[in-house]
């Protein structure tokens, strides 16, 4: 599949180039069809219609790449992508395109190594520096990162995506304050970007501050049932002591997801601790624990809850199952040598 080469015919979307001609187009024909019928794409179909009128468009080679990448084709991908930049090397966008290939087919070399000759080729182009950009931070180069980021701001200072990721960066790179300043100004630039909203409510949040609810609540304006931001702010209030809430918004979450195991363990908590009751605290662990049954955490907070109840027997049991799991667990350890 590698090694073969495309052409364009009137009456075949495409076919192998071969010695016998009526051989190459039954084989053509048999993958062509066999991948039409696999993949059933009505909007590759649409294009490959499109090529059969035009055959040398660049533009189609390369939007039918796309349509290959989305549905994880990737020799097709690849194949139509570099037909694309032979028919016309200079779009910018053909050689990002197979940037993205490559790194979907975790060609992580060949994808930096095309990145960066795309970036010194196309040194305006704002979406190959930042890519590039947000490769360096994958790769932990955070300077790099963080000069090729300026290096996009001052062709286009307005770009939301810039100052997201170098917010990225210095939060990675431990620098809040410098995280908190650009992701606040790239939601100035973008009042629906979710991500930089979110994590600005990850870092308020864990300083146990209230505007992260606001930033929280920014997200679910634009996206409101985002799982993780309704999941974020619900343990935000938790631990903002605002229990009602919290446990509202839990319960809320579970009517459209009842997958969600910390929500069940965390209600847990809440009527153990908070509540003070254990019987409904089971309840919850339980949940949480036919979900995921390797739950460690669940299984302890179980079992505490069953020591509280005086069923030392089942405690036992709760705790055994934690050290199946994970033989190091030393306070599972702890309250064996309790009971």
């Amino acid at each position: 599949m590698k090694n073969r080469i495309l052409i364009p015919l009137i009456s075949l979307f495409l076919i192998f180039s071969c010695t016998n001609k009526n051989e190459g187009e039954e084989v053509g024909t048999k993958k062509i069809d066999s991948l039409n019928i696999k993949l059933n794409s009505p909007e590759l179909k649409e294009i490959n219609a499109e090529l059969l009128k035009d055959a040398s468009n660049a533009s189609l080679y390369n939007k039918r790449a796309l349509v290959y990448l989305k549905l994880r084709e990737f020799p097709e991908a690849e194949n139509d992508c570099k037909r694309a930049i032979k028919i016309d090397s200079t779009q910018a966008l053909f050689h990002l395109t197979l940037v993205d290939i490559y790194f979907s087919e975790n060609k992580t070399r060949d994808s930096k190594e095309l990145l960066e000759a795309t970036a010194k080729r196309f040194p305006n182009n704002t979406e190959a520096l930042l890519k590039l950009a947000e490769l360096y931070f994958l790769v932990r180069r955070y300077q790099d990162g963080i000069e090729y980021v300026n290096k996009t701001l001052k062709i286009n200072e307005n770009l939301a995506k810039a100052y997201y990721i170098k917010g990225s960066i210095y939060r990675e790179s431990g620098d809040t304050a410098r995280a908190i300043s650009s992701l606040e100004t790239a939601v100035e630039q973008d009042n629906k970007y979710v991500d930089a909203f979110y994590d600005l409510g990850i870092l308020y949040g864990a300083r146990k501050n209230p505007l992260a609810i606001e930033y929280y609540n920014n997200v679910l304006r634009v996206d409101p049932t985002n799982p993780t931001a309704n999941y974020a702010k619900a343990k935000l209030l938790q631990d903002l002591g605002k229990i009602d809430e919290a446990i509202k918004l839990y319960e809320a979450i579970l009517t459209t997801n009842k997958t969600c195991e910390n929500c069940y363990y965390n209600l847990g908590a809440i009527y153990l601790e908070i509540k003070k009751d254990p019987k409904k605290a089971l309840e919850e662990f339980t949940k949480a624990i036919e979900i995921n049954p390797n739950y460690v955490e669940a299984y302890f907070a179980r079992g505490y809850t069953y020591s509280k109840l005086k069923d030392k027997e089942s405690a036992k049991a709760d705790y055994a199952m934690c050290l199946k799991i994970q033989p190091n667990y030393d306070a599972a350890v702890d309250e064996l040598n309790n009971l």
